[in-house]
């Protein structure tokens, strides 16, 4: 979808986002059974989907036809890809090393995907000599190779970008980066370690998708001079952020005030434990719907949490049981997930009257807990309840 959003095809309305409105296509081609769904989403929305392959064939024929796109395979393995000139939109499924020996000159060139036929993430390979001729490029997807160590600087010169998608082993982005003041989706496959964004990301207000991915991983933003920084009012989604508990955590987080999805691992450190209310407030996030909370690398069990009244899925992650009876007053609350809690979690799990009025997913996993007790007017619209290792839990309620 957001490829479609990065090439204008979506636009938006006066009452829905880019997002609501190319997810609105995407399930308008499925009612008319032109688009299978491949996974569904925990409510019954569409994660990922996909297509039969005669209506793929057919869909490649006609972008041949109408010049709309051009798909090079690199069965013969051979490294020449001989485009015309005033090529548009590029696919291409090679090899890396293949790729990396091209000689493309397609200046007009606004959309180039690149897909490999195996993943060979363990040899980065070098493809900077060829960002210089496609000025005019909206979407980069190199997500499939590994750019290795160093970001391609050549990259930031290629400002009209606004979808750009790669992977490397890198561990900051340079300053220029904020050169790419169209750039609407980030997404990095990180093959190790930690990735930090420079202070100029605050700079960079057309973003509205931060994310990354990778084993381990976490993404920080810069802390230095959040007071004088921009906010970052079009960014809907964050993934993989790391955020320090304490007061810089609410200064980061108010810098996306219309934030809808949000995975982040919190980390305790001497500001956390020095004079700090140990409130976290995130009530004033009113756009939240979606939010994911990682505490592996927290210890003290007294944080407090005021989450915003419109969430609508939550994950928690080796929490801290405390957290429950917070969770389940809020009102819009669809998708609950908890996995894990911190080690001698609680027993029993006593739900009150009145709790998850529309909780319709629950998934637990690796909880402590040994009874559960609840009544028949407790989770009116479950539909949905998924368990997992919970070892020592001797019964469901009925």
């Amino acid at each position: 979808m957001r490829l479609w959003i990065a090439e204008g095809f979506v636009q938006k309305t006066e009452v829905k986002s880019l997002e609501d409105t190319a997810e609105d296509y995407i399930m308008d081609l499925i009612v008319r059974s032109l688009v299978m769904v491949d996974k569904p989403k925990s409510t019954g929305g569409v994660k990922t989907c996909r297509i039969h392959d005669l209506l793929h064939e057919f869909c490649l024929r006609k972008a041949t036809e109408e010049n709309l796109l051009k798909l090079r395979r690199d069965d013969a393995g051979l490294p020449k890809f001989d485009e015309p000139s005033n090529t548009r939109r590029l696919f291409i499924y090679s090899k890396a090393r293949h790729f990396q020996k091209s000689r493309l000159f397609c200046p007009l060139l606004s959309s180039l995907v690149v897909s490999i036929q195996s993943e060979e993430y363990g040899t980065p390979y070098n493809v900077s000599s060829i960002f210089c001729v496609f000025k005019l490029l909206r979407v980069l997807d190199l997500g499939k190779i590994n750019l290795g160590f160093v970001f391609p600087g050549e990259i930031t010169l290629l400002v009209q970008l606004r979808y750009l998608a790669f992977a490397g082993s890198m561990n900051y982005i340079p300053s220029s980066i904020a050169n790419l003041w169209n750039l609407e989706t980030f997404i990095l496959k990180s093959l190790h370690g930690r990735l930090f964004l420079p202070d100029t990301v605050w700079n960079m207000q057309t973003l509205r998708c931060l994310h990354v991915s990778g084993k381990f991983f976490d993404l920080s933003l810069a802390k230095d001079n959040l007071d004088s920084s921009s906010d970052l009012c079009n960014l809907d989604t964050i993934s993989a952020l790391e955020l320090d508990l304490g007061q810089s955590m609410d200064k980061i987080m108010k810098k996306f005030p219309h934030i809808r999805k949000l995975k982040c691992s919190l980390h305790e450190t001497e500001e956390a434990c020095g004079d700090w209310s140990k409130i976290v407030a995130m009530d004033f996030l009113r756009r939240l719907e979606s939010l994911k909370l990682s505490f592996y690398r927290v210890k003290d069990k007294d944080y407090g949490f005021s989450f915003p009244m419109n969430l609508k899925k939550l994950t928690l992650e080796a929490f801290p049981w405390s957290m429950i009876s917070s969770i389940g007053s809020l009102p819009n609350l669809e998708v609950l997930k908890l996995l894990g809690t911190k080690a001698g979690g609680e027993e029993i799990w006593n739900m009150e009257e009145g709790e998850f009025p529309k909780l319709k997913f629950l998934k637990l996993e690796l909880l402590c807990i040994v009874r559960w007790t609840c009544s028949g007017d407790h989770l009116p619209c479950l539909q949905k309840l998924v368990l997992e290792s919970c070892l020592n839990l001797e019964e469901l309620p009925s």
